[in-house]
């Protein structure tokens, strides 16, 4: 009895998070200006990257959690979409890494030359 409920427990969570989490990737692609820091400071594609993202990443949360309570193991398509939705998250996060980080070196160099 008690393996059954944390099994439920454990597809019930993802069915309930994966819209919480498609709705923040949502919400930052409809207004860019509420995307987090990590994402934001370099180009427009890294903004939309992390945005659809997340969006992707939470659909196919929440098909773990249905496939879960259904009893059925999760389709490959699925896994797939979730991988290409972390690469984009990723490659969003490094892209507005190395910007940033571009910036300061061009702002820094600006202002007092490069001491070689």
């Amino acid at each position: 009895m008690v393996e059954s409920v944390v099994d439920v427990v454990v597809d019930v969570v993802p069915l309930l998070m994966g819209p919480l989490i498609a709705g923040a990737g949502w919400s930052t692609l409809r207004r860019p200006e509420e995307i987090p820091h990590v994402a934001s400071g370099g180009p427009r594609w890294t903004q939309r990257c992390w945005s659809v993202g997340f969006v992707l990443l939470g659909v196919t949360v929440t098909a773990l959690g249905g496939f879960g309570l259904a009893g059925r193991e999760e389709v490959w398509p699925v896994g797939l979409v979730r991988l290409i939705a972390v690469g984009l998250i990723v490659a969003s996060m490094t892209g507005a890494a190395v910007s940033r980080a571009r910036k300061r070196r061009r702002s820094a160099g600006g202002a007092g030359g490069n001491a070689a």
